[in-house]
């Protein structure tokens, strides 16, 4: 019997070029032109479907059919369930900024995941993960989590 290399096996680093840690989603949008003709009208708390048409075209999709996405005053969308890989990355950043946490590439690289691989996580994963600022972390996921789940 033959064991297969654990390194086959590694999830590939996380490419962060193309993050930003911008105050909204809006500016965002128009600092890399996504093109994608998201209306986010430039306000914080702007909603955007998931089709990446906005509110004004429905892209052969009923309105009903298209979850809108709600965005925070800190640009990430209200429900961390629906975060994807560079949201969760500027999570970490913002979160670590305010709280006087080292900021560093290996903190990406220790949270390759989105939104709902950190429902998935418990206390103990955070703290494995980074050990001072871990309980915070999850913390304040954790009390997101809540907030959008009782909207």
């Amino acid at each position: 019997m033959q064991v297969e290399s654990a390194t086959k096996w590694r999830v590939p680093p996380l490419d962060l070029s193309a993050v930003s840690v911008l105050t909204n989603e809006a500016e965002r949008r128009w600092n890399h032109g996504s093109g994608n003709g998201a209306n986010n009208n430039g306000s914080n708390g702007g909603t955007t479907n998931l089709n990446g048409r906005g509110d004004s075209g429905t892209g052969g999709h009923t309105q009903t059919s298209a979850k809108k996405i709600q965005y925070g005053a800190d640009g990430l969308p209200v429900d961390p369930r629906d975060w994807t890989r560079a949201n969760v990355w500027t999570w970490l950043i913002n979160l670590a900024q305010s709280e006087g946490l080292d900021i560093s590439p290996e903190l990406a690289q220790k949270f390759p995941m989105n939104g709902k691989a950190l429902c998935l996580m418990s206390l103990d994963m955070y703290l494995s993960r980074v050990p001072i600022g871990g309980k915070m972390l999850y913390r304040d996921f954790r009390v997101r989590l809540a907030r959008a789940m009782s909207l």
